[in-house]
C-alpha cells in the first residue's frame, strides 16, 4: 500500500516526466536561425496596398516552448525591422503559429520547416483570405 509520501513522489515524478516530454516535443532547433527569401502578396480586398518584399526572418529561442521572430524587409538596399513576435509550435499542424490582433486587423502567421526551407502564410482571420506566401531558405544559425 502506498503511503502519502510515496504517492506524492510518484505524482511529482510523473509530472516532471510529462513536462520534459512536452518540452522535448517542441522542435525549436528546426526553426532557430536566419532565413532569407521573399514574402509575396496574394491580392485581397482587405489589403489592397500589399507589396512583395525581400525578407530576412531571424528566429531565436524564447521562454517555454516559444521562439521569437525579428522580421526584416529590404528597401532601397537597407534592412528595416518590420516587427517582432513570438511563435508557438502546433503539433497537430506540424507548424509554428502566431496570432496578431490590434484595432486594424486580426491575422494568423503560420510557418512550416522542411530542412533548410521555410514556407509560410499570413491569413486574415475575419475573412479567412490568404494575404501572403513566404518562401525563405536557411542562411545561418541564430547567434542571439
Amino acid at each position: 500500500m502506498f503511503t502519502e509520501a510515496m504517492r506524492r513522489l510518484m505524482v511529482g515524478v510523473f509530472l516532471s516526466a510529462a513536462a520534459a516530454m512536452a518540452c522535448a516535443a517542441v522542435p525549436k532547433g528546426e526553426i532557430i536561425g536566419a532565413w532569407r527569401g521573399v514574402s509575396i502578396c496574394v491580392k485581397s480586398p482587405e489589403f489592397p496596398d500589399c507589396n512583395d518584399e525581400s525578407v530576412e526572418l531571424d528566429f531565436y529561442d524564447a521562454a517555454g516552448g516559444a521562439v521569437h521572430l525579428a522580421a526584416y524587409k529590404f528597401f532601397n538596399g537597407e534592412k528595416a525591422l518590420m516587427g517582432e513576435m513570438d511563435f508557438t509550435y502546433e503539433e497537430k499542424l506540424g507548424s509554428w503559429t502566431s496570432e496578431v490582433e490590434n484595432p486594424r486587423y486580426h491575422l494568423l502567421w503560420t510557418f512550416t520547416v522542411g530542412g533548410d526551407a521555410l514556407t509560410g502564410t499570413l491569413v486574415d482571420l475575419p475573412s479567412k483570405h490568404k494575404v501572403r506566401d513566404v518562401v525563405v531558405r536557411r542562411e545561418t544559425p541564430a547567434t542571439k
